[in-house]
């Protein structure tokens, strides 16, 4: 991407619009006008969404003009570093079809940094080149980040059987939805190659997951990839939520997630794996819990009592016990003890553990990692220190 210093813009024909004076006259079109108000409007108003806080987010539109086909139109994209609720149309940078800045925003005075277009530039115009697009918008919407967390080696995400589906280009209520996710790199620029790659291999997708960053979605005008953009949000919040209340969302029912193959259990996608019911803390938490014996050892109970009533009970009631004492200090010891034996498990491989994710996910999801190392543990009857100091908790 550069400065083009003398422009011109192509027209059906394939012929340049002019020199630099009448380029000059087109830049002050009805069109590049309205492309301008029309992608500061969306700033601002995906602000109030959650998408682009913290100066983080970006959008492009195309300058639509019937006489120039859509691969060499006009580009507008909004600038980097900038607050998005306070955006205005001279913000915004204009850009050549083939990446070349033709118009950048004025300098505005202290506290405000020098403009500079956003580092989203080269993915957008790989969009543009690779897709009939009108309209790309890149979200940092919190549901796009964590949606992409729950199945933490997964490189899809799927859903099914939703109402909203229904407004992603190309599907419907009883199809599966699949959104490819790529992992994110230090800065923008370099999701290129891997953005390129997702693209191709999904060739039906109008949009790409950026692992614990966001999401880019686009679509034919502003409308489409606004309106998706949307429904993409709302699918990504749905599953978040089915899979707080343990429910799968990848399946046609949404029922229970039970042994199933995959870390955060959806629909056996993963290597590994997790069992748990509901796991909500309203659900987990009961008003008085009755005390029961977990470990017979310099008793004389039978052995049977521990396979047919304590560890059944164990399997049950784990998830309830950690929810309801997991900020007392008796309970956090044990979790850091679990916590290191877990780490220790997934370093030598072993069979059941899976990754604890971190405190800022939410207590129910970390509870649930808990609970699936835990079920793995006593379903290998293993004796290790830190799933005896659990039982005496």
């Amino acid at each position: 991407m550069g400065v083009l210093s003398e422009g011109a813009v192509g027209n059906a024909n394939g012929n340049e619009v002019g020199t630099t004076a009448s380029f000059a006259g087109y830049m002050e079109t009805r069109g590049v006008r309205e492309a301008r108000v029309l992608a500061s409007e969306l700033c601002r108003h995906m602000y109030t969404l959650g998408w682009f806080s913290g100066t983080g987010g970006s959008i492009t539109i195309k300058v639509h003009d019937d006489s120039i086909p859509k691969p060499r139109q006009l580009v507008v994209i909004s600038p980097s570093g900038v607050q998005k609720e306070r955006m205005v149309p001279e913000d915004m940078y204009v850009l050549s079809s083939d990446g070349f800045i033709l118009s950048t925003p004025p300098l505005k005075p202290y506290p405000h940094k020098p403009p500079k277009c956003t580092d989203c530039a080269p993915l957008f115009m790989k969009v543009y080149e690779m897709r009939d697009a009108g309209a790309v918008i890149h979200s940092h919407g919190m549901e796009s980040c964590i949606v992409t967390m729950i199945l933490p080696f997964s490189k899809e995400f799927r859903i099914t059987h939703m109402e909203m589906i229904k407004g992603i280009k190309g599907h419907g209520y009883h199809d599966e939805l699949v959104v490819p996710i790529i992992e994110n790199t230090a800065h923008e620029a370099e999701l290129v190659e891997s953005l390129t790659e997702a693209i191709t291999a999904y060739p039906k997708t109008t949009a790409v997951l950026v692992r614990n960053h966001g999401v880019y979605v686009w679509g034919d005008s502003w409308i489409s990839a606004k309106t998706q953009a949307e429904c993409y949000h709302y699918l990504f919040d749905a599953a978040i939520k089915l899979h707080q209340l343990g429910l799968d969302w990848s399946t046609p029912t949404h029922g229970p997630i039970r042994s199933i193959n995959g870390i955060w259990g959806c629909n056996g996608t993963m290597s590994r794996g997790l069992k748990v019911g509901g796991l909500s803390l309203d659900d987990m938490i009961e008003p008085s819990q009755r005390c029961i014996l977990l470990d017979i050892e310099g008793t004389t109970t039978p052995i049977s009592f521990v396979t047919d009533v304590l560890f059944p009970y164990a399997h049950a009631n784990v998830g309830k016990h950690l929810a309801a004492t997991f900020d007392s200090e008796e309970t956090q010891d044990d979790i850091n003890l679990l916590r290191s034996q877990i780490q220790h498990d997934l370093e030598q491989g072993v069979v059941g553990a899976v990754p604890i994710p971190p405190d800022y996910v939410g207590k129910e999801l970390v509870i649930a990692s808990f609970v699936a190392n835990v079920e793995a543990m006593i379903r290998a009857d293993r004796n290790i220190t830190a799933l005896k100091q659990l039982q005496v908790s």
